[in-house]
C-alpha cells in the first residue's frame, strides 16, 4: 500500500459525526527511538525492549534507540556550508540532512493530481489527505472530547488543549493556552477587537 491508511479510505463516512479512529494523548508518543520521552523501567511486559542501550547525541543530548537513528539525527547539526551539504539541482535549496534532501526532491515531481481542483502532490497519501478538504471527511477523533479532524497533525495540536500545562497567557484577560498558535488566534479574536 502507498500509505498506512490507503486500504482504509473506503470505510469512512463523510461528516463531523463519522469518526473512525479515536486517539488519546499517549497514542502520539513515538516509541521507535525518535521520541525524547523517557520510558520507565518498571512493570508490564516487554521489559527487555525497554532496557536496550540508548544512543545519545553529544551535541544536544537527544537519545535514540538505534545508532542509525542517531546517525540520521547528527546530520541536522551540520552547517549549510559543510562539505556534506547538498544543493537541490532544480531550485538551489541547500540541505545538510540527506533524508530531508530526498524528501525535498520529491516536491519537484508532483504526479498525484486532484481530480477536483487540479492541485498536485508528490505522494499519494498527501493527495488522499487533501481529498478530505473536498469531502469533509474527518477520520481522526479526540478520545477526550470527540472533536474530529481531517488531518492527524491537527488532532495532535488539539490534544495539547487537554494538557494540564498551559504556558501561554493572554496579556489582557489572563486566559491560558497550551499552544502559542492558539494564543495568537485568541489575540485576533474578540478579546482584542475592541482594544
Amino acid at each position: 500500500p502507498d500509505s498506512p491508511h490507503s486500504g482504509m479510505a473506503g470505510g469512512y463516512i463523510n461528516g463531523d459525526a463519522a469518526v473512525s479512529e479515536g486517539y488519546a494523548v499517549d497514542a502520539f508518543f513515538i516509541t521507535d527511538g525518535r521520541s525524547r520521552r523517557k520510558v520507565s523501567g518498571g512493570g508490564g511486559g516487554g521489559g527487555a525492549a525497554r532496557n536496550l542501550p540508548r544512543h545519545t547525541c553529544g551535541e544536544c543530548g537527544k537519545s535514540y534507540a538505534t545508532s542509525s537513528n542517531l546517525s540520521r539525527h547528527k546530520q541536522t547539526h551540520r552547517s549549510l556550508d559543510s562539505k556534506m551539504a547538498k544543493k537541490c539541482p532544480t531550485c538551489g535549496k541547500v540541505y545538510v540532512s540527506m533524508p530531508a534532501m530526498a524528501m525535498h526532491l520529491l516536491t519537484h515531481d508532483l504526479k498525484h493530481k486532484c481530480q477536483v481542483c487540479g492541485k498536485a502532490f508528490s505522494r499519494p497519501w498527501l493527495l488522499q489527505g487533501h481529498m478530505r478538504s473536498h469531502t469533509g471527511e474527518k477520520p481522526f477523533g479526540c478520545a477526550h472530547c470527540g472533536k474530529a479532524f481531517a488531518d492527524r497533525s491537527n488532532l495532535r495540536a488539539h490534544m495539547q488543549t487537554h494538557s494540564a500545562f498551559k504556558h501561554f497567557k493572554c496579556k489582557r484577560c489572563s486566559k491560558t493556552f497550551a499552544l502559542k498558535s492558539y494564543l495568537n488566534k485568541h489575540y485576533e479574536s474578540a478579546c482584542f477587537k475592541g482594544a
